[in-house]
């Protein structure tokens, strides 16, 4: 779903598109897909581009051991030459029923050492918790001003 972000007068100043997808490793490239196109349509160079399709792969990591069992929720937004994506896993019992209660900060601090290491060199901020229960993951990366 895309839909335009909007100042106050109702002039459009970004957009955000939110994807929700099953849990697969396979899968996080329909993020990935998503944050390059919306890098590109903000201006960003090829470089930056590919910077912020890798950070996607470590923000998913970021959220934490993830099981099969849930869907990953990433609302991804763009305004002001800037990209913004929040991640967050919404673990699903295989019998349809939610399952939070072993997640928490204690999963999401056990994310690898070096994803947040790799974040630091991608994206301009990042950071992670929990929402509800839920396991949650940011970034931010700003274009590189043109000269």
């Amino acid at each position: 779903m895309i839909e335009p972000v909007r100042d106050l007068d109702g002039s459009q100043i970004g957009e955000t598109i939110t994807i929700s997808f099953p849990a697969q490793p396979d899968l996080i490239v329909l993020a990935r897909f998503a944050a390059a196109t919306m890098a590109a349509r903000a201006g960003f160079d090829v470089e930056e581009i590919e910077d912020l399709r890798l950070a996607v792969d470590e923000l998913y990591v970021s959220l934490g051991p993830i099981t099969e069992h849930g869907c990953i929720r990433m609302e991804l937004d763009c305004s002001d030459e800037t990209v913004s994506i929040i991640g967050s896993f919404e673990p699903v019992s295989p019998r349809g029923g939610v399952t939070r209660e072993h997640l928490g900060e204690a999963s999401w601090k056990r994310a690898a050492e070096l994803s947040q290491l790799l974040l630091d060199s991608l994206v301009d901020e990042h950071g992670g918790g929990t929402q509800n229960g839920t396991p949650v993951a940011w970034l931010r990366k700003r274009r590189t001003a043109t000269q």
